[in-house]
This record gives structure tokens, sequence and C-alpha cells, in this order.
């Protein structure tokens, strides 16, 4: 009976090591009734390094023609910075106000290769806007950032020989007792 228990807890604990990381994580853009939103596919999720990370700008504003991406490595300087044209597929978003309009989109993708907070900036640019931060044309501007961790090949095996061992000792203590 107690056999059982034990692999019933062994089974328990490597189906949560191994199932629970993997989980799918979507971050709609939660300002785009201000007219202006920036998301990665990475949001509220660690990055490993050398992944590539899609940042993508979103806008209700029709004057909207480029939105650049400014990408900042962790210590602030500038990794990448990309001038990408608007796009419309046809979805629609709504203002703040309760006014529909079309989506126009950019995307940039990139692949972080330093460990630390990483982060990106979007810069719409259309006709009549201001001159920001050395662009011409900015009418708004929105940040997202990201945390790139190292990758440990090891760690799922790591932790998944731990939990045994610990198990194991425990068993055996209590066997004695």
């Amino acid at each position: 009976m107690k056999k059982s228990r034990l692999i019933s807890l062994t089974l328990a604990l490597l189906s949560i090591v191994i199932f629970v990381p993997v989980s799918v994580v979507y971050a709609p853009f939660t300002t785009l009734g201000t007219g202006y939103a920036i998301t990665t596919n990475y949001h509220g999720v660690i990055v490993p390094p050398y992944t590539p990370v899609t940042a993508t700008a979103g806008t209700l504003d029709s004057r909207v023609e480029n939105v650049t991406f400014r990408w900042h490595m962790p210590n602030g300087t500038v990794r990448w910075e990309v001038t990408k044209p608007v796009y419309a597929n046809g979805t629609q978003g709504q203002w703040n106000n309760g006014t529909w309009a079309t989506i126009h989109y950019a995307n940039d993708t990139q692949t972080p290769d330093i460990v630390g907070d990483w982060g990106v900036q979007a810069f719409f640019q259309g006709p009549g806007g201001k001159e920001r931060a050395n662009l011409t044309d900015v009418i708004k501007i929105k940040a997202e950032s990201f945390f790139s961790i190292p990758e440990i090949p090891l760690g799922p095996l790591t932790v998944t020989l731990s939990t045994l061992t610990a198990l194991i000792i425990f068993a055996k203590r209590r066997k004695k007792i």
C-alpha cells in the first residue's frame, strides 16, 4: 500500500515538473483604446537567449504611415532600430470614446543575445507629428519590456532527479521509523 502511494506521488511530481512550464500566453493590446499599443509574443514570459522576439505595434490612427521599433539592451543602449510601414488586415478596434476604427499593424522581429531586461519602443510616425528622440513626425510613443534569462539545458532533468532523490531519502527515513 505504501509503495503504491510513493509511486503515485512520484508520478504526480513528475507530471507537474514536465507539464507546468508549458504554457501559452497571449497579451492583447490593452492600451489600444488610446489609439496606440505595442506587445511582444513574449509579453509576461521569460525569454531564453537567442530566441526570436516579435514586437507588434497597433494603432487606430489612420494618419500613421510607419512605425519605428527601437530595441534597447539591458544597459539602455539601442541595439536595433528598424522602421516598418503599417498594414491593415480588416480587423477593427475601439477607441476609449466608443468609436470603431481599422487597426493598422507593424511588426519587427529581433533575437536578444544578452541576459537582462530588454525594452522595445514603438514610435508611431505620420504627417504632422513632432520630432521626438531624433525621429521626425512622431505622433505617439509606446513601450514594452521583457526579460531574457540564461538557458539551462539540464534544468528539467536536474529538478526531476532532485525530486526523486529527496523522495527516496524521505521514504528510507520513514521506513526506519
